[in-house]
């Protein structure tokens, strides 16, 4: 339970500050691409056009020289992303922009994850405890539900 509100938190403040959720924040994969007539998707690393949408990777300058990727059609496409590791600034001041602007919204949005949180944690208390003993059973001592 406190893992799962740890990543619903996170989601909600890379959301905020970097425009990008918490996969896309990570691995700088900002687009999904469609293959195949079944509907499958796989999503290729691909820089954000968007100047508000910052990621890990421009930030820790990996993706500088971008990179040779597959299309859907099969050709390779180079991209190229920008680096914010030789401008720190750059991010601070995009950064500062998306937390005005989406200051309200984190607000909320965290309060209520709280609420739910803590709100659920009562509620399945009995079932969680049940697990714990489980685990305990198990030898498991430092797992917890």
């Amino acid at each position: 339970m406190n893992t799962a509100e740890l990543i619903v938190t996170s989601n909600i403040l890379t959301q905020g500050l970097f425009n990008a959720n918490l996969m896309q924040f990570a691995t700088g994969r900002t687009t999904q691409v469609s293959i195949g007539a079944g509907g499958q998707f796989y999503s290729a690393y691909n820089p954000s056009s968007t100047d508000s949408v910052i990621t890990l990777p421009e930030l820790l300058g990996l993706d500088v020289a971008g990179g040779t990727f597959t299309s859907t059609r099969g050709q390779l496409v180079k991209q190229s992303g920008r680096s914010f590791a030789a401008d720190p600034s750059a991010a601070l001041g995009v950064i500062t922009a998306n937390a005005k602007a989406n200051a309200a919204t984190m607000v909320m949005q965290t309060v209520g994850a709280k609420v739910f949180f803590k709100v659920a944690k009562k509620v399945t208390s009995k079932q969680r405890s049940a697990i714990n003993k489980g685990f305990n059973f198990l030898g498991l001592k430092e797992v917890r539900a």
